[in-house]
């Protein structure tokens, strides 16, 4: 018998886990594979949830909507469920269309998508991941899934043989590095350490970026499973892809030294119609924090970016860099 408790209330929507295995018709049993269902409604807005369930998980997810077209389904498998999951909300990843679930989810949105999360144990293999996702294309028939023969290496046979020969060498887990802006496959790391002594990215920098799906250098998305909802490959030499790092370390580093010496300085906010609420305030962060504001849009009024004023009330003029400190800035981009 499952056991349902309640893991979290967000935007109004309740979240049940059931324990154990699912012998219900539509989830029929499978006793090779124990699991933890987790069923999320909304989860484009409720990514927090997804987070605290999923990441650094394996196993199995569902897609799962109603329209006037009729039930779609959608079933895949990862070894990084939460990095996995997210990709799908990203405009790189959707603008593709080049699976019959991107396309989907361009026609309608994912306002009226249910997601369905089964969690295996992390002791778990990549083969048993794919044959607990197997057993769920066998049993829900999903209309979304192209290829309903369940793999671990992708479904596009043209990249996969490539991508084949790469992963014969491998020692670990390897690393798939895919540009952002089209999700081109660029590069196939061995393994997290091959990654840290080739690139010397740091491993805190390399664990956040494949367990919260953040940007490595604001150019690569990371990924300990191979996207398939992407069919474009052009994979680079070593030393191609270390050039390109560097090149965008250096570029990242000035960025980020550019946004501290903006935050660093001191802001005028001049209110339209009374002056007497005037204020100065020591940085960006303590503005945006005194308005409840975003940062960046605020960045924007200042840069000249947009115009006019801020909520219709503030304009906004840098002073000048803070006294008294004398910090200096040193960045290392890792």
């Amino acid at each position: 018998m499952l056991k349902s408790f309640l893991v979290s209330t967000v935007k109004n929507y309740h979240t049940v886990v059931k324990i154990g295995n699912d012998n219900t018709p539509k989830d029929p049993l499978n006793p090779k594979s124990n699991y933890t269902k987790v069923i999320i409604e909304d989860p484009y807005n409720n990514r927090e949830i997804i987070a605290r369930v999923a990441k650094k998980q394996k196993g199995v997810y569902v897609w799962e909507t109603e329209t006037l077209d009729g039930k779609s389904l959608y079933v895949g498998h990862s070894i990084n469920l939460y990095n996995r999951i997210c990709s799908y909300f990203m405009p790189s990843i959707l603008k593709t269309k080049e699976r019959r679930v991107l396309r989907y989810f361009n026609k309608y949105g994912f306002s009226k998508i249910k997601l369905t999360i089964y969690l295996m144990d992390n002791s778990v293999s990549l083969e048993e991941v794919v044959e607990l996702e197997q057993h769920f294309i066998d049993s829900l028939n999903p209309n979304l899934n192209v290829d309903l023969v369940a793999r671990s290496s992708g479904y596009h046979d043209k990249m996969s043989q490539e991508i084949r020969a790469r992963l014969r060498k491998e020692r670990g887990t390897p690393v798939f590095v895919y540009d952002a802006k089209d999700f081109t496959l660029l590069y196939i790391f061995e393994s997290k350490t091959h990654m840290y002594n080739t690139i010397n990215i740091h491993h805190k920098t390399l664990n956040d970026c494949i367990d919260s799906g953040l940007l490595y250098l604001g150019t690569f998305f990371l990924s300990l499973d191979q996207i398939e909802e992407s069919t474009k490959t052009n994979l680079l030499s070593l030393d191609k892809i270390k050039a390109i790092v560097s090149e965008k370390r250096e570029i990242h580093g000035a960025l980020l030294i550019k946004h501290q010496l903006e935050a660093s300085k001191a802001i005028l906010a001049e209110f339209k119609d009374d002056s007497r609420l005037n204020r100065e305030f020591g940085s960006l962060s303590s503005l945006a924090r005194e308005l409840k504001g975003d940062r960046q849009v605020i960045r924007e009024y200042l840069s000249g970016i947009k115009s006019g004023y801020y909520r219709g009330k503030w304009k906004f003029t840098y002073l000048g860099p803070k006294t008294g400190g004398g910090n200096i800035l040193n960045f290392n981009i890792i």
